[in-house]
């Protein structure tokens, strides 16, 4: 039997929390990344892109990632000026996100809110691509109310020089309720002229394992969420072990040190800096053996100072669990 390569596997891009700061923490304690994809970036309506957004994807703070700039446009002028200024800050290859599910984005028009008007995405990159010299893939929802959808929008996809599809098989109305639809990402499978990427609920090696079994023709992955609970899981994927229990107890724990110092440094005030290690701490709890009460240590923290106490103890339980 042939021998199968290893696993290709892209860290998706999740807003608010795989900011350069994560990216590079990750990829020094961690690793296993084939890209890390950045959370997007938006023209806003005045021309500008934020600075949070800017300060995301400057080459001083990716240097030691591979990684995917993503966008948020629903027009090609929109994708054009995206486009030039990535390109501007290094970048040969671009993500144009039609999958954000979210309501506030898809009411807009934008993210998962352009699949139901195939000629409208048709006309965009008609317009776009002549004008851009980078490479550009598609990150996509099955639809936005239908997953019958993602029909006609491959089909319009398939017309044009994409590097690759990556697809999340849930409509966009579902956010993260149900499952994947399996049966779809198999019959978009056979319909995409481009590689098609997966993405969707890969949280165990065990999952993987079955999915990369039912989609054989698929080497490329792409996991989100999974990651955020269990940072050594693309490892784990793609070597079937981890380092010995007290030297990983010591990676989690200088991970989250370089994430709580790196955002010291660029949030305004210990209330800030609070919030977002609480939404850290959201998914990074499901590291520990009891996730509630990790997480609810960290909740309960009304000051740094109570946050810091809250670290120790979550850090002291976990070592006590593995000694």
């Amino acid at each position: 039997m042939e021998k199968r390569s290893s696993p290709k596997i892209y860290f998706a891009p999740l807003q608010e929390s795989t900011d350069h700061i994560y990216r590079s923490a990750h990829a020094r304690f961690f690793g296993g990344i084939d890209k890390y994809f950045a959370p997007y970036i938006v023209r806003q309506n005045e021309g500008i892109v934020k600075n949070s957004h800017l300060r995301d994807i400057k080459p001083e703070n990716n240097h030691q990632n591979p990684v995917i700039p993503q966008i948020l446009a629903r027009n090609s002028g929109d994708i054009i000026f995206l486009a030039k200024l990535l390109q501007e800050n290094g970048y040969d290859e671009i993500n144009w996100n039609l999958g954000c599910p979210y309501p506030m984005v898809t009411n807009k028009g934008l993210g998962a809110g352009l699949l139901p008007y195939p000629e409208k995405i048709r006309s965009i990159l008609e317009e776009s691509l002549p004008n851009i010299q980078c490479k550009v893939s598609v990150k996509m929802r099955m639809g936005l109310e239908s997953a019958d959808e993602i029909f006609q929008v491959v089909d319009v996809l398939n017309a044009f020089p994409l590097s690759e599809l990556i697809l999340h098989p849930r409509i966009a109305r579902q956010l993260y309720k149900g499952v994947p639809d399996e049966a779809i990402f198999t019959e978009v499978q056979k319909r995409a002229k481009h590689p098609l990427v997966y993405n969707g609920d890969i949280d165990t090696p065990e999952t993987f394992n079955r999915l990369n079994e039912l989609f054989n023709e698929t080497g490329t992955w792409m996991i989100g969420r999974g990651i955020l609970k269990n940072p050594f899981l693309p490892i784990l994927i793609k070597t079937g072990s981890i380092p010995e229990k007290k030297e990983a107890a010591e990676r989690m724990r200088n991970f989250h040190d370089e994430i709580l110092l790196g955002h010291s440094k660029v949030l305004n005030g210990n209330s800030h800096l609070l919030m977002k290690m609480e939404k850290f701490w959201s998914f990074f709890c499901f590291a520990f053996p009891d996730p509630h009460k990790t997480f609810k240590r960290i909740k309960k923290a009304a000051n740094i100072t109570k946050y810091d106490l809250a670290v120790i103890e979550n850090f002291h339980y976990l070592r006590d669990q593995i000694s």
